[in-house]
């Protein structure tokens, strides 16, 4: 019997598990409850997918031996694998309590509760794991990428190179150091991870995805859509694949993508929630460059239909917020705490609705040589609250503005421009842009703290802009874009918002931009531009789809090409199927 269980284990270990498993049954066919073939079974048939049978048999070595922490850990992840992630939390805590000094446990144990979406208490067990074992490359890797989740990519970064230092040819970690590089706007190092992870296996869809995706944000389209095509070779139904393939260029009938997002409609039955939004969201941009504009439309309606049942979104919580931020921001408090902050001139806020023309102003400004462009950046929240929680205040935003000093405020601006410049590696510039659409609703709170930055706020035609987010599957949360009523409030509200600041603050607080005015007159509105920012004029600006740097946002296409006057405004389904978008805006269906 040993010598069988030897057997069994060494072909398990080579890999043939079909051999493996005829011998680890032929040693249960002799005592049924023997512990290590059902745990070992169990462990080959989760490889092998087969997800009810391995839990079965890790649930009858639990049986043959209560005592014994690992089947506990084998049974967790396989209730991971199959979805069950509670399940799984369970059984990994029970067998990390069992041996608080197994590292691997942990490790485990932080992989169920991130794809429980449980980030910090997943972070902790990563930390716990590489604690108990430094040299644990895996854990390593699995804390870099729960970091890079949570956007905490500086402390991501190093951790990724701890790994691959214990071991260099870790796939994984060549691709998850990628990922947090490519965030951290060091494109040619990003690259340099993914080959290294398509050298250790070529067959890396996942590694080609990203690099097609990488390709793209750097305008080298045709190199991205090869990746994409590679990658489909080897998962010709990997959704999300299919998804960036569609978003990296016009279609035309004969692209590839088309038949094959086709074909997985007529089997959407057997895709998750996510892949099925993939699939409507892809085939909505494919009809649409076709101009099958209704078609493009249904699927649109079904993509945001699905996402908005999947989101939470707490409307009447978040108007709210906006209407408090109107009452504590009003003309007294600008008054009296203005002129405090940090004096630097150095940066340039755009700032408005998603979609109005954000990515064209940076473009623009990006091409001039004295401007870095900064991309979309959380460095103003993130500002406000390191200092805020200093400070011994109750209660929360906006209302503790109130209790600000100038110092304070002053304190934010430092804080604000520090991070900015450490971002931007000491790479000498006047002007560097922030591109965060969302920071509208802190358009006061920037004044007071950088009193001479440049705040730009672009503006478009509200249906346009209302129907290019609902077309959009934005990669961060944008909760309030998946409902056209929905979507329609929200844009009133910062309308609202918008005329509030132009109220309250100085005159020359921000500049507006329309949209329209700078797609129908481009030069004249790039001088005005310029010239807000107190820049001298750069012809550059006029050739900004020329300018090379990453572009990470949904305008990455549209940027690298020559301005059309004819796209300033898209195509409209009827005033019937806008109605409630319409209702939201406060636009008479008749007049839209």
């Amino acid at each position: 019997m040993a010598q069988t269980l030897r057997k069994a284990a060494l072909l398990h270990q080579a890999g043939r598990l079909d051999e493996a498993a005829l011998h680890y049954q032929c040693c249960l066919s002799a005592d049924p409850q023997q512990f290590d073939p059902l745990r070992l079974l169990g462990v080959l048939r989760a490889k092998q997918g087969k997800l009810e049978e391995a839990e079965s048999l890790l649930r009858r070595a639990i049986n043959s031996n209560p005592s014994a922490a690992l089947p506990h850990n084998h049974l967790g992840m396989v209730l991971n694998l199959a979805g069950r992630h509670q399940e799984a939390i369970a059984e990994l805590s029970t067998a990390a309590a069992m041996d608080p000094r197994d590292a691997a446990a942990h490790n485990n144990l932080g992989i169920a509760l991130q794809a429980a979406g449980r980030i910090k208490e997943a972070i902790a067990s990563f930390r716990l794991a590489t604690k108990l074992k430094p040299d644990y490359a895996e854990a390593l890797t699995n804390l870099g990428a729960a970091l890079h989740a949570v956007k905490r990519n500086e402390e991501a970064a190093p951790v990724l190179r701890a790994a691959l230092a214990r071991n260099p040819r870790f796939a994984e970690a060549h691709l998850n150091l990628g990922a947090v590089l490519r965030d951290l706007d060091n494109p040619d190092e990003a690259e340099s991870c993914f080959h290294h992870a398509l050298a250790i296996n070529a067959d890396n869809a996942l590694a080609l995805d990203q690099l097609g995706g990488l390709y793209s944000e750097t305008g080298r389209f045709a190199e991205g859509r090869e990746c994409y095509l590679r990658a489909l070779v080897i998962q010709p139904d990997n959704v999300r694949i299919l998804f960036n393939l569609a978003q990296s260029g016009k279609a035309g009938a004969d692209r590839p993508e088309i038949a094959a997002l086709e074909s997985l409609a007529g089997r959407s039955a057997s895709l998750s929630g996510e892949q099925r939004i993939l699939l409507h969201f892809a085939l909505g941009k494919i009809y649409a460059d076709l101009g099958e504009n209704e078609r493009s439309f249904a699927q649109y309606c079904a993509g945001n239909a699905l996402k908005r049942n999947q989101t939470h979104y707490n409307e009447s919580a978040e108007l709210e917020i906006f209407e408090r931020i109107r009452t504590v921001f009003n003309t007294e408090l600008i008054r009296s705490k203005s002129s405090s902050g940090n004096m630097s001139d150095r940066p340039v806020f755009i700032l408005g609705m998603m979609r109005s023309g954000s990515t064209l102003v940076e473009q623009i400004l990006a091409s001039h040589t004295a401007v870095i462009a900064g991309g979309e950046r959380t460095d103003f929240n993130e500002a406000y609250k390191s200092v805020r929680q200093g400070l011994d205040l109750s209660g929360s935003y906006p209302e503790t503005i109130a209790s600000f000093s100038g110092k304070e405020l002053r304190r934010i601006g430092d804080c604000y421009v520090e991070r900015l410049e450490k971002a931007m590696k000491g790479r000498p510039a006047a002007r560097i842009t922030d591109k965060m659409p969302g920071n509208f609703t802190a358009l006061g709170l920037i004044h007071l703290a950088l009193p001479n930055a440049k705040i730009i706020h672009t503006v478009r035609d509200p249906v346009d802009t209302c129907l290019s987010c609902f077309f959009k599957l934005f990669s961060e949360n944008q909760p309030f874009t998946y409902d056209l009523a929905e979507l329609g409030r929200y844009y009133a509200a910062y309308k609202a918002m918008m005329a509030h600041w132009r109220k309250v603050l100085p005159a020359d607080a921000f500049l507006d931009v329309q949209y329209e005015d700078l797609v129908n007159d481009f030069e004249h509105q790039a001088r005005r531009i310029i010239a807000y920012c107190r820049l001298e004029w750069d012809e550059r600006c006029l050739s900004f789809h020329e300018t090379k740097r990453s572009v990470r946002t949904a305008s990455q296409v549209q940027v690298r090409q020559p301005l059309n006057p004819n796209l300033a405004r898209r195509w409209r389904p009827s005033a019937e199927k806008l109605a409630p978008l319409f209702e939201g805006l406060g636009i008479n269906t008749e007049v839209g």
